[in-house]
C-alpha cells in the first residue's frame, strides 16, 4: 500500500457475520483519512460468480485485483475496498467498493445482503448491479432486497433531486437481452425501463418502483462473455488479446461512463474526502449495531462537522433515548500516542462490551471493538461474576483505582446488564494493559432466564485470565449451589469439533485463575477449632462427599467442576465496609471512613491480582493484545446466536484467519513504508539496495511473527513473503528504471553541444573526425565524473556509444584529411570501445542476477531463522502449557488420596500419563524438526514472483 492516498492491492472494509453483527477493519479506517482529495466511489453488489470482481478490475485498468472465483470464502459478508488515483483527474481518487457475492433471495432472518446494500448505497454515487442473463421478472424478483432497505435508510421522496442518492446500473454479463422491438433496435437503457414500466404496479414496495425512488438514475450496460475460448482458466489468466473485441468496447463504454460521472457529495453539494467517508462509515455501522434507522438528512452535518451522534427516527426515539445520551459522554483519555504503536487508555468511565437486550440477544458492542482494537499491548483480563447486588461492581472499581467507574447501584434491581469494560495502565507492568470486566449480576429475578445467564458466566470465563466470583456471606451448600451455572458449562462449550468423552483437562488449559471473594465474612476463618487461611477455608468447601446416590452426585458436581476446570484457586474474605445507611453511596465514601479491615483486606486483594493475575492466552500461549481480545468476543458471540454449540478451538481457528490475514497487511505496509523512507533511488549499487531491503524485511518479519499465530503450513508466512518479493521487485525496476532516465538525461544535456555541431555539419570537413573524437571524449568523460546516475550508468552509455556508430562512420568517411589506413584504425578502436562498454554492461548485469540470486538465499534464510526461533517459542509454551495442567491434575489427584476418593484417584492416571506423554513430545527436538521440516518444503516457493526480466538475466548468467 502506498502512503499517498493510494492502495496497491484491495482491502475489506467491513464485514457482517452469520450472526449479522458488523466488523470494521482498523486498518482501512486507518488508511481513509490520508485520502485528502475529493472521491468518487463506485460499488458493485450481485449474485457470487458473475464476474463483479473482475469487471471492477477492468474498471481500475488493472488485470489482478480484487480476487477471482468462489475460492474457499469465508462465512461472512465483505465489502472490499481499492483506493486508486483517478485515471482522468490528477486532483480527485477512485474508491471501488466490492461486495463479496451473496444469495439475492433473502432466507428467514436472513438481512446480510439488505444491510450491506444499504450501506454501500450510502458510500457510493454510483451503484452497479451485476447479474446474468436477461433482465425479465425472474431477474427484477432476485432484486427484492431492494425493497428492505428503507428498514435501514430513511429517504425523502425528493432525496434524488439533492443528490444525495447514487446512480443505479445493471451490468447484464453474458447478455441475451432481446434488445428488438417492432423492427427496432432499442438501446439497453430504454430496455431496462421498459422493464421497469411494465414491472411497476401501485405497490409502493415492488421493486421497480423502489428502484426509481432510491435511485436517481436508472441504466443498462449488457456485456458478452469475455472469451469463450477461456475453458477453465481465470479471467485474470486470459491475456488482453485473447479477449473478445466487444467485450473490450464494451468495457470500455462503461469506464468511460463511471470516470466521467460527478464525484460523491452529500445534500448541500458538499464533496467528500476519505476522512468524511470514515465518519459516513463509522455513524452509518453505529446506527445498525444500535438498531437504528440511518436518516439521510442527518448525515451532512456528521460528515461536515464529525458530530459523534445522530439523532434517531420516531420509531426508535422513546426506546433508545436512554442509551443515546450515555454514549455521548468521552470515556477515553489516551495517555501515548496511538501510532506509537500501543496505545495505552486510562479510561474514567466504562463502556460496554458485551449488550444484553430486553429479550436476552447478546451483541457485542462496535465502540468497544474499537477501543481494543488500538491497544497492541498483551492484556491481562480480569472479569467478576456473581449474583446481583453483591457489590461486584464497587470491587472492580477499586482494581481500577477509582472511587467511581462501573456503576453501582444501592436497590435490590440488578444495576449492570451485559458486559461492561474498562481498559486501565497495568499498575505495575507498563508493557500490559488492564482490561476489567463487570458482568450482570447472574440469578436476577426480573430477567428469569437461566440459559442467558450461563451464556454471560460462560463469555466472562472464556475472554479473561482471572475470574473473580463474588458472593456473600458463607462459602456454604446454597452458595455452592448459585454456582450451579459452571456446572453447565459443558452443554454449551466444547473444545474440540469432534467433542471427547471427558475434557476436563482441555477446559484447564483454557479456562482463567479463579479467585472467590466472599463479601460481608462475619464467620472466624477456624476449622475443627485450629485457625485456617482463606484458601483452606475455600478448599474445604470444595470437599467432596462419599457415595454414589443422586444426592451425592448433586452436591459433587459443582465441586468437582470448579477443581477440574480451573488451573488455580484462591480465596479471599472481606469484612463489611461500613454500615448499612453508609453503603447506599459507596463510591462516595474516602477510604478514611471505611473499616480498616476492610481496607486491609482490599489491599491484599489488590495486590494478589495485580502480581498474579496473567496475560491472557490462547490455547498453545498465544499472546492475546486488545484487538485480538475485541476479535474473540466477535467470535464467541457471533457463535452464540447462531445457535450451535460453542466449539473453542474452530473460533481459535477463525481468529487465527483474521489475525494473520491482519498481520501479513501490517507487515508488508511496514516494510514498504521503511523502504520508502531508507531508499532514495537511484542508488549506486544493487548491493546498495539489497542491504536495506534486507534490514527492512527482517523488521517486518519480526513484526509478522509477533502478530500471527496458528499458521498451519505457514500458509500466512508464505503470503508475507510474496507480497515483500513483489514489492522488492517492484523497487528493483523502479531503481533500474529511476537510473536509466537520469543518465540518459545526462548523456542528452552532455551531447547537447555536438548534437548542435551535427545539425550544422561542423564534422563534415577535413579533420571534422578528429574534433568530434575529441568532443566524444569530453562527452564520455564528463558522463563518468557526473555522480547520482545510479545501477544503469554503463548500460546507457554503451547503447549512447552504438548509437554514434554509424555517425562516425559517416563522419570519417567525408573526413578527406585522414588516410585509409587511419580510418581502419580509427573504426577498430571504436569497435574496441564500444567492446569494452558491452563488457561493463554485461557486468553490472551478472552483479544485478547475483545479487537477486543472494537476496533470494537470504530471504529464505532469514525467515527459516525467525521461524525457528517462532517455533521454539511456541513449543516452550506448549511445554509450559502442559506442565501448568499436569501440575494441576497430580495437586488433585494427592488431594483425591488424602480426602480419602482412591477410585477418583486411580481414575484420574489416564488423564495424568497422556498429559506426560504429551509434555515429553513438546519437550522432544523432533517436535520442532518436524515442523521445519514441512516449513522447508513451502517457503523457498515464496520466490516463484521473480519477474521475466529478472529471470532471463539470471539465466544468462548462468
Amino acid at each position: 500500500m502506498e502512503s499517498d492516498g493510494y492502495m496497491k492491492q484491495p482491502m475489506y472494509l467491513l464485514e457482517i457475520s452469520p450472526s449479522g453483527s458488523i466488523r470494521l477493519n482498523p486498518e482501512a479506517m486507518k488508511f481513509l483519512p490520508s485520502i485528502t482529495q475529493s472521491v468518487l466511489v463506485v460499488a458493485i453488489v450481485g449474485p457470487p460468480n458473475t464476474g463483479k470482481s473482475y469487471l471492477m478490475n477492468r474498471l481500475a485498468n488493472q488485470r489482478k485485483g480484487f480476487p477471482l472465483g468462489p475460492g474457499n470464502k469465508p462465512p461472512r459478508c465483505r465489502m472490499w475496498m481499492w483506493c486508486l488515483p483517478h485515471p482522468r483527474r490528477d486532483d480527485q481518487c477512485l474508491i471501488i467498493l466490492d461486495i463479496d457475492g451473496f444469495e439475492t433471495k433473502e432466507k428467514g432472518g436472513d438481512t446480510t445482503g439488505t444491510r450491506i446494500c444499504a450501506l454501500a448505497l450510502i458510500l457510493c454515487n454510483i451503484f452497479l448491479y451485476n447479474s446474468k442473463g436477461s433482465i425479465d421478472q425472474e431477474a427484477l424478483d432476485k432484486l427484492q432486497f431492494i425493497t428492505k432497505i428503507t428498514n435501514y435508510v430513511q429517504i425523502h421522496s425528493n432525496a434524488g433531486e439533492e443528490g444525495k442518492c447514487p446512480e443505479f446500473l445493471w451490468c447484464v454479463r453474458d447478455s441475451e437481452l432481446n434488445l428488438w422491438m417492432d423492427g427496432f433496435r432499442l438501446v439497453a437503457d430504454d430496455y431496462l425501463l421498459s422493464i421497469l414500466n411494465i414491472g411497476q404496479d401501485s405497490d409502493d414496495c415492488s421493486v421497480s418502483h423502489c428502484l426509481k425512488k432510491l435511485f436517481h438514475r436508472q441504466k443498462c450496460f449488457e456485456f458478452c462473455h469475455p472469451c469463450p475460448d477461456a475453458g477453465d482458466r481465470r479471467m485474470d489468466e486470459v491475456l488482453e488479446g485473447e479477449l473478445d473485441r466487444e467485450f473490450q468496447m464494451q468495457t470500455e463504454r462503461l469506464r468511460g461512463h463511471v470516470l466521467g460521472s460527478e464525484l460523491k457529495s452529500i445534500m448541500g453539494g458538499h464533496k467528500v474526502n476519505g476522512q468524511m467517508l470514515v465518519r459516513l462509515v463509522e455513524t452509518c455501522v453505529n446506527c445498525m449495531c444500535n438498531g437504528q434507522r440511518i436518516i439521510l438528512e442527518n448525515l451532512r452535518d456528521i460528515v461536515l462537522c464529525g458530530k459523534p451522534t445522530v439523532r434517531l427516527d420516531r420509531a426508535t426515539a422513546g426506546k433508545e433515548v436512554r442509551r443515546l445520551d450515555k454514549a455521548k459522554t468521552e470515556r477515553i483519555v489516551p495517555l501515548t500516542n496511538p501510532s506509537a504503536g500501543a496505545a495505552v487508555y486510562n479510561m474514567q468511565e466504562p463502556v460496554c462490551l458485551i449488550e444484553n437486550s430486553a429479550s436476552g440477544e447478546l451483541r457485542v458492542n462496535q465502540e468497544a471493538v474499537n477501543i481494543l482494537s488500538a491497544i497492541n499491548q498483551p492484556v491481562v483480563v480480569v472479569a467478576i461474576v456473581g449474583l446481583y447486588r453483591t457489590g461486584k461492581s464497587y470491587l472492580m472499581n477499586r482494581l481500577a483505582g477509582k472511587q467511581r467507574g462501573f456503576s453501582l447501584g444501592s436497590a435490590i434491581q440488578s444495576h449492570t446488564k451485559g458486559i461492561w469494560m474498562m481498559c486501565v495502565p497495568h499498575p505495575l507492568n507498563s508493557q500490559h494493559s488492564l482490561i476489567l470486566l463487570d458482568t450482570e449480576g447472574l440469578g436476577d429475578v426480573e430477567k428469569g432466564d437461566e440459559k442467558n445467564d450461563t451464556w454471560i458466566f460462560a463469555l466472562a470465563v472464556l475472554l479473561s485470565s482471572m475470574l473473580v466470583y463474588n458472593s456473600m456471606g458463607t462459602i456454604d451448600q446454597y452458595a455452592v449451589t448459585k454456582l450451579h451455572y459452571i456446572t453447565e458449562l459443558t452443554e454449551l462449550i466444547k473444545v474440540k469439533s469432534g467433542g471427547m468423552d471427558d475434557e476436563s483437562i482441555e477446559f484447564a488449559r483454557f479456562f482463567p485463575a479463579f479467585v472467590w471473594s466472599i463479601r460481608d465474612f462475619t464467620l472466624e476463618l477456624k476449622l475443627e477449632g485450629r485457625n485456617v487461611t482463606a484458601d483452606e477455608y475455600l478448599d474445604n468447601a470444595l470437599r467432596l462427599r462419599k457415595g454414589i446416590n443422586k444426592k451425592s452426585q448433586e452436591y459433587n458436581l459443582p465441586r468437582e467442576c470448579i477443581r477440574n476446570y480451573f488451573p488455580t484457586r484462591k480465596c479471599f474474605v472481606f469484612d463489611r465496609p461500613a454500615d448499612k445507611e453508609a453503603m447506599k453511596n459507596m463510591d462516595q465514601i474516602p477510604d478514611s471512613s471505611l473499616d480498616p479491615a476492610f481496607l486491609h483486606q482490599a489491599q491484599d486483594f489488590l495486590k494478589h491480582v495485580y502480581s498474579t493475575a496473567q496475560i491472557k492466552r490462547l490455547k498453545g500461549g498465544h499472546t492475546v493484545t486488545g484487538r485480538l481480545l475485541g476479535n474473540l468476543a466477535l467470535t464467541y458471540v457471533d457463535s452464540i446466536r447462531s445457535g450451535q454449540i460453542l466449539c473453542l478451538e474452530s473460533a481459535v481457528h477463525m481468529l487465527a484467519d483474521i489475525e494473520n490475514t491482519a498481520a501479513v497487511g501490517e507487515a508488508t505496509k511496514a516494510y514498504t513504508e521503511w523502504m520508502g523512507e531508507e531508499v532514495s533511488l537511484p542508488t549506486g549499487t544493487v548491493k546498495e539496495l539489497s542491504v536495506i531491503h534486507d534490514r527492512c524485511q527482517s523488521r517486518a518479519l519480526q513484526l509478522f511473527m509477533k502478530q500471527c499465530f496458528k499458521d498451519e503450513g505457514q500458509k500466512y508466512q508464505q503470503e508475507f513473503m510474496n507480497a515483500v518479493a513483489t514489492i522488492y521487485t517492484d523497487m528493483c525496476e523502479r531503481n533500474r528504471k529511476t537510473s536509466e532516465d537520469i543518465s540518459t538525461a545526462i548523456i542528452l544535456n552532455l551531447g547537447a553541444a555536438m548534437k548542435e555541431k551535427m545539425k550544422k555539419g561542423s564534422y563534415a570537413k577535413p579533420g571534422g573526425y578528429a574534433e568530434y573524437e575529441k568532443d566524444m571524449e569530453e562527452l564520455v568523460e564528463g558522463y563518468r565524473v557526473t555522480p547520482g546516475k545510479g545501477i544503469q550508468a554503463e548500460q546507457v552509455l554503451q547503447h549512447a556509444l552504438k548509437e554514434r556508430q554509424q555517425f562516425s562512420e559517416h563522419i570519417r568517411i567525408l573526413d578527406e584529411s585522414m588516410s585509409s589506413r587511419e580510418k581502419e584504425l580509427a573504426a577498430e578502436r571504436e569497435r574496441a570501445e564500444v567492446a569494452e562498454q558491452e563488457r561493463k554492461g554485461r557486468e553490472e548485469e551478472n552483479r544485478a542476477a547475483q545479487q537477486w540470486l543472494e537476496d533470494e538465499r537470504r530471504a529464505v534464510e532469514e525467515n527459516m531463522t525467525q521461524l525457528r526461533e517462532k517455533l521454539e517459542q511456541e513449543r516452550i509454551n506448549l511445554h509450559q502449557e502442559h506442565e501448568k495442567v499436569l501440575k494441576q491434575r497430580l495437586e488433585e489427584q494427592e488431594k483425591l488420596q488424602r480426602e480419602g476418593f482412591e477410585n477418583h484417584a486411580r481414575n484420574m492416571e489416564k488423564q495424568i500419563d497422556s498429559l506426560k506423554k504429551q509434555r515429553n513430545e513438546s519437550k522432544s527436538p523432533a517436535y520442532l524438526d518436524m515442523a521445519l521440516d514441512i516449513a522447508t518444503l513451502v517457503l523457498p516457493g515464496a520466490f516463484k514472483l521473480i519477474p521475466a526480466t529478472f529471470k532471463l538475466i539470471k539465466n544468462l548468467w548462468t
